[in-house]
């Protein structure tokens, strides 16, 4: 496993050599600390805005829970596990590391990798 040089090691995660090639998908939880949530949100918003522009990204999508407005989800597709690895190097990316440090109380444990199920077509 490795872990990105430059960044917060709070907060990102180490990332398997197994994981299985193609798209690499992952989903992570972020819980705001009460009374930040709408800070949380806008660092959320801003970090999405330029994941979207990577050349590796396929998908970044962002939820908020409507029982619960202080936890959004975040939902991401990156082309390969090269691009989620660049993606964590990016100064946008530590930008919102120092911003969960502020208002979340989330660490590395929150993002969970994916593995794909194949369809019915594919069994």
């Amino acid at each position: 496993m490795s872990t990105p040089t430059g960044t917060d090691p709070r907060f990102t995660p180490e990332i398997g050599d197994d994981l299985p090639p193609g798209e690499r998908p992952m989903i992570a939880v972020v819980r705001a600390i009460p009374g930040h949530e709408e800070q949380l949100a806008a660092a959320v918003v801003i970090l999405a805005a330029a994941v979207r522009r990577e050349p590796g990204c396929v998908e970044f999508r962002t939820f908020r829970e409507a029982a619960n407005p202080g936890v959004f989800h975040l939902y991401e597709i990156y082309t390969g596990t090269e691009a989620f690895r660049t993606h964590l190097t990016t100064a946008h990316v530590a930008h919102f590391f120092t911003e969960l440090a502020r208002h979340s109380t989330t660490d590395a444990k929150s993002l969970v990798q994916l593995v794909e199920l194949p369809t019915a077509e594919e069994h």
